[in-house]
């Protein structure tokens, strides 16, 4: 937290996904995303000319930490992780082809036809089937990882 008045502390509702720490008497910016900004590391020396600047990749609890506890954030749920990510996954692996990236672009070029409008050309592979899909098997070895990872989250 900034020195002076203010708010003391702050209780984050959710993990972020980004931040910047700011260490004033060192002159240490501390950034870490969990999203790629292209550029940011290379434009922040010039931004704050004469400061480190130290990259923690996705590491939030180290922001956490260094603030010493003036801000705080929900502990990481794994379990909901692990859900979230299944359920992505297996609708974008076992998406119809009208929900694929192929089949938006195929519905895009029928909008435009049927208004009257030029229509982009569109190459065989651009449409072509999603490829490959993961076996029965394959898709059972990946639950169990996820089942795995659930069990080792709960055990620590």
């Amino acid at each position: 937290m900034l020195p002076g008045p203010g708010q003391p502390t702050l209780q984050l509702g959710a993990i972020p996904e980004s931040g910047v720490y700011v260490n004033v008497p060192n002159k240490t910016l501390g950034v870490w995303m969990t999203n790629p900004a292209p550029g940011l590391l290379r434009w922040l020396p010039q931004l704050w000319p004469g400061w480190r600047t130290e990259f923690w990749e996705d590491r939030y609890e180290e922001q956490l930490r260094r603030c010493g506890g003036q801000i705080g954030a929900p502990a990481l749920d794994i379990d909901a992780g692990i859900t979230e990510a299944q359920s992505w996954l297996r609708k974008r692996v076992y998406q119809s082809f009208a929900d694929s990236p192929a089949g938006h672009l195929m519905n895009l070029a029928e909008l435009l036809s049927a208004e009257n409008l030029p229509s982009p050309e569109i190459s065989a592979a651009a449409v072509a089937d999603v490829g490959p899909r993961p076996t029965p098997q394959e898709w059972a070895r990946f639950e169990e990882a996820c089942a795995a990872v659930r069990a080792a989250g709960r055990a620590a």
